[in-house]
């Protein structure tokens, strides 16, 4: 070995000694230092200073240079575990509060201030063994300076975003309810906060409904006025300007649509708001009000114009009022008022214009409300009827024989008293050169049209025994008829030829005594008696008839004989001995043709 290597080696051994003597050193001095802590931690805690004392023997423990009193330190450090669980508790809220406000967490800073409000709780109770060393510690931790900064910070933070949002741009209103979570005791108290919110929540909300009510936005407006009210309802706060700036909008909007007479836009956006007003539980409102003012305005109108024969108008209102309520019902009886009105429109197509011509209609008769007859530009025959449950049925008939030189078409009174339904007849111009008349009858009856009779002639007259009497008859009476009277039987449905009438020539009932057993007419009242016999009065005088086996009354013309007989009538002076007529033929003179 070199003089060189055992120098080096000597040195090296120099270090070792060194270093060793130094670590004996400090294990020496952390043996003094540990022994001198549990000492002084004895000390403390047997003057009283838990605090102190906690903190020595955590000292204490955390040293473990050699093993010394380590039960008793164990021991005081479990009776002092209160002092170590606020200590940490605090040291935890504390680190975990100042990341989560500097990061923007409110939701995490929160739960960290209710884990210091939960040991708060816990330590600080009036009065507790722990309340003093809560204290302390806390006032030492400085939380009490970091808790106000940080919640200024987020107060500003969201008051900030809800002024910028109150111009009606959408967001903000989550940042309400985290500012309601910000204790009193950062806004300067109850009273100080409420104030503060309320007026900052004002200027947010009305701000953003006064945007939506001026873009016209109706719906959107009271959907964001319901959400809104909804959700301070949840976390039970009082927003009065919501029902205020609704009401105000509200009004404004529903009076511009009646300024505009836009009926629809009044009815709808009323209807939305009742619906709105029962949703948020707002009831008899100033709004609600007006909109029941106007709609008994609006509804009084439709009535007053149904009943003035302003029919279309009325129910064009009552259908631009249908959302505030359903006025099938009305406007159903403003369609039969307007039918019985005007019974065209009973027809297809009746309520066009022109469509119809020739238009006839009666009411209240043969167990209709109301029904109608009138011809189309083709000719054609149509025919409705309304029954007594307002259900209408319509039919048509082919062409009217002679329409193009059609006259006029009437109901025949007399024709529909003796078949107890409407009987219509077609006036037009023979196709003969005499000038005779082509007389077409319909009847209508509740399932359809049938033809009755169809002759020429210049005019008809019905007769007692039910036949119809035709005066001037044209070709169709058969072959040599023409220009005679003839009659016209039933047979089935229709009227066909029976027969021609001889002509009796007349005479004045006076004459009557002068012409026994002759063939004469006589023109004459007929009357029924009070035992239901026939009369006949003319000339002052009275004549009892025999063979009339009628029910028509009225001015007639009789045919028939007077042979010889005479009866007792009761007439208004007394009884009497009156003529007997035998009647062969009679024919009303009340018929107009």
């Amino acid at each position: 070995m070199t003089i060189k290597e055992v120098i080096s080696l000597r040195n090296f051994m120099i270090i070792l000694c060194i270093l060793m003597v130094l670590l004996l050193g400090q294990k020496a001095q952390r043996m003094s230092d540990k022994v001198n802590v549990v000492q002084e931690g004895s000390r403390l805690h047997a003057a009283g200073d838990l605090i102190g004392a906690e903190e020595k023997y955590r000292e204490a423990r955390e040293n473990h240079s050699f093993s010394y009193k380590e039960e008793e330190i164990a021991t005081q450090l479990e009776k002092l575990a209160p002092i170590t669980a606020i200590r940490a508790g605090l040291d935890n809220v504390a680190r975990y509060a100042s990341s989560q406000a500097l990061s923007g967490d409110f939701e995490g800073f929160m739960k960290s201030y209710d884990d210091l409000v939960q040991l708060k709780a816990q330590y600080m109770k009036p009065g507790g063994p722990y309340e003093a060393y809560y204290r302390k510690l806390s006032a030492a931790s400085g939380l009490s300076e970091e808790w106000t900064t940080f919640f200024q910070h987020f107060k500003k933070q969201f008051l900030d975003t809800l002024a910028q949002n109150a111009n009606g741009n959408d967001g903000g209103d989550d940042v309400k309810w985290k500012l309601l979570r910000i204790p009193d005791a950062f806004f300067g108290g109850s009273s100080a906060k409420q104030e503060q919110l309320n007026a900052a929540f004002r200027s947010h909300d009305t701000g953003q409904l006064k945007a939506l009510a001026a873009a016209g936005s109706f719906g959107p407006l009271l959907e964001s006025t319901l959400s809104m009210h909804k959700a301070y309802e949840s976390h039970k706060y009082a927003a009065p300007w919501l029902k205020e700036q609704v009401e105000s909008s509200g009004r404004i909007i529903l009076k511009k649509d009646l300024e505009g007479k836009n009926i629809s836009a009044f009815a709808e956006h009323a209807a939305a708001y009742r619906k709105f007003a029962s949703s948020a539980g707002f009831k008899a409102t100033q709004v609600l009000k007006y909109i029941d003012a106007q709609n008994a305005k609006l509804l009084k109108s439709a009535a007053s114009k149904a009943k003035n024969g302003a029919y279309e108008d009325a129910i064009k209102l009552y259908t631009e009022l249908y959302p505030l309520k359903d006025h099938s019902e009305d406007i159903a009886a403003v369609r039969l008022a307007w039918n019985i009105a005007d019974p065209v429109r009973l027809l297809p197509g009746g309520g066009e214009q022109g469509r119809y011509n020739n238009v006839i209609s009666g009411k209240g008769k043969y167990g209709a409300k109301v029904y109608v007859a009138a011809t189309d530009s083709s000719g054609s025959l149509h025919y409705a009827v309304m029954n007594k449950d307002n259900a209408v049925s319509s039919f048509s008939m082919g062409v009217i024989p002679g329409f193009p030189s059609l006259h006029r078409v009437f109901f025949d009174e007399t024709l529909e008293a003796a078949t107890g339904e409407p009987v219509v007849v077609a006036e037009a111009d023979s196709t003969d050169d005499n000038g005779r008349t082509l007389f077409t009858g319909y009847a209508l009856q509740m399932q359809g049209i049938s033809q009755l009779f169809s002759f020429s002639g210049d005019s008809y007259e019905l007769q007692p025994d039910g036949s119809i009497l035709v005066h001037n008859v044209g070709a169709g009476a058969g072959e040599g008829n023409a220009g005679q009277t003839a009659i016209y039987r039933k047979s089935g449905e229709t009227y066909q030829f029976s027969e021609i009438v001889q002509a009796y020539p007349p005479i004045q009932a006076s004459e009557l005594e002068l012409h026994p057993l002759q063939n004469v007419s006589i023109s004459c009242e007929i009357y029924l008696d009070n035992s239901g016999s026939a009369v006949a009065y003319a000339d002052g005088r009275y004549i009892l008839l025999q063979g009339y086996q009628g029910s028509i009354t009225g001015p007639m013309l009789l045919s028939g004989q007077f042979q010889n007989d005479y009866g007792i009538l009761q007439t208004e002076t007394g009884e009497e001995s009156v003529p007997v007529f035998v009647v062969t033929s009679a024919g009303s003179l009340s018929i107009v043709n």
